[in-house]
């Protein structure tokens, strides 16, 4: 078994240099140096340094390209920069923008938050401690004692908004275990850095030792993610990544070839998406109600039509959709409905699109945009998690990381197919990269992410093509 680990003693503790506006940065330097680390206020950061960072506001793309090259520089040198960025706000195009200069950051080794007390701790641990492996933290508490009360109102919480916090076993792994030094020392056969902890700043006898669990936990959480970005390599994942998808590369040029310029339609994108092993729903198209009828059956009733054509709004747009359709004489009559509801009649060209019945579950949507200076990004909306974004194409890293933002919407519902939701997104992702200047944007405004045994794959999809 893995044998815990402590700071070094025979090596030197490095320097922190500290870029921040005036007023935070001379907090910063006291509140460093009151805990013996020597710290000072710089412009331009020193490799070898702890380099603790603080934005006044969240960066535009260009100013997150130029800022990452420092980053870069420091997760090599194993040092990642400790960054402090206020969370990004406001919709639109100028949002989606921050969001995802920040994390063009977080993919290029940043240690990032937006918590200045969580930031602090970040740059006393990795001073004091060293990077952990990862973001997995264990607490170690007495029963009745502060951080008992700490960890497990933290955990409660956590539980309410749908979050699964994991329980350590003897065979799971931990990078940081938290105690504190006024009770027992954790068992040394329990793996993982072991850091001290005190409830509050005038309580540390310890001056190794981080301030309040909170702040604490996520200063663990901000390193050890930068920690296993580093280790897997910076930046957006290579292009040839896309041969361990066992791409379709046929089907696609084929369905490229039949495709022109501009808006392409749900079907048509989704045949697009299997060539990647996007999964997607079951689904065919039908020009009369009788080769409709033969379609429901072969899918199986009930199912789902909706009008076919590149022209049609989304789904969550308003799109006409007869659900539940159960028998052969409904799927004449929703035949009917659906192209009436969107205006086309029985005109020449008018179809349908039968498909399956989607499995229930979380529904989030997923968008490919080509944004300046930072190129194409992955952009995930849900509910609950609100904007997140990443550099595509996706390493395996971060389209995990975006999965594990989804959580049950309600305490007690089973955890969401986060792995399925990672497969799903890393696909489409070195879809859109591959693709390249073929392809404008790329939306799949409804995914259901399947819960306990269900499916998880896109409901509905467009493309814009040049």
């Amino acid at each position: 078994m893995a044998q815990p680990r402590t700071a070094a003693t025979t090596v030197a503790a490095p320097r922190v240099q500290v870029i921040a506006p005036a007023q935070l940065g001379a907090t910063a330097l006291a509140a460093l140096r009151a805990r013996g680390i020597e710290a000072r206020l710089a412009e331009n950061p020193d490799p070898g340094d702890v380099i603790a960072w603080a934005l006044e506001t969240t960066p535009t793309g260009s100013a997150a390209v130029e800022l990452a090259v420092a980053c870069a520089r420091a997760a090599e040198a194993g040092y990642p920069v400790c960054l402090l960025a206020p969370p990004p706000r406001g919709g639109g195009r100028a949002g989606t923008e921050r969001v995802a200069a920040l994390a063009y950051l977080r993919a290029h080794g940043a240690a990032l938050g937006h918590d200045v007390d969580a930031w602090l701790e970040a740059v006393v641990l990795l001073v004091r401690h060293g990077l952990p492996r990862g973001p997995r933290a264990a607490v170690v508490a007495p029963h009745g004692s502060w951080l008992e009360a700490q960890a497990l109102l933290i955990v409660s919480e956590a539980e309410t908004l749908g979050v699964r916090v994991p329980v350590i076993g003897g065979d799971e792994p931990t990078d940081v275990v938290l105690y504190d030094p006024a009770h027992e020392s954790p068992s040394g056969s329990t793996p993982g850095l072991h850091v001290p902890i005190a409830a509050r700043s005038e309580l540390a006898a310890d001056p190794a030792a981080l301030h309040g669990a909170r702040a604490a936990l996520t200063a663990i959480a901000m390193l050890g993610r930068a920690a296993e970005r580093i280790a897997v390599g910076l930046g957006p994942a290579a292009p040839s990544a896309s041969a361990e998808l066992a791409v379709d590369d046929d089907k696609l040029r084929r369905q490229l070839g039949k495709l022109g310029t501009g808006r392409v339609g749900d079907h048509e994108t989704k045949v697009l998406l299997s060539a990647y092993g996007v999964p997607i729903t079951r689904q065919a198209v039908a020009t009369t109600p009788s080769a409709a009828v033969k379609l429901a059956r072969r899918a199986g009733y009930p199912v789902e039509l909706k009008p076919w054509g590149h022209d049609l709004p989304t789904e969550p747009a308003g799109c006409p959709i007869e659900r539940g359709v159960s028998s052969d004489a409904l799927t004449r009559q929703a035949f009917t409905a659906v192209l009436t509801a969107a205006g086309k009649g029985t005109t020449e060209g008018a179809a349908v699109i039968v498909r399956e019945t989607p499995p229930t579950g979380r529904e989030v949507s997923v968008s490919l945009r080509e944004l300046p200076s930072l190129g194409w990004t992955v952009i995930l909306e849900a509910p609950g998690a609100g904007q997140l974004a990443a550099p595509a194409p996706l390493r395996l890293i971060d389209a995990q990381s975006l999965a594990l933002q989804i959580v049950a919407s309600r305490a007690g519902e089973p955890e969401p197919d986060r792995t399925g939701l990672a497969n799903l997104l890393r696909r489409v992702s070195h879809l859109a990269a591959d693709l390249g200047d073929r392809l404008e944007r790329l939306d799949l405004p409804r995914v259901v992410v399947g819960g306990r045994g269900a499916r998880t794959l896109v409901i509905d999809a467009f493309a814009e093509l040049t």
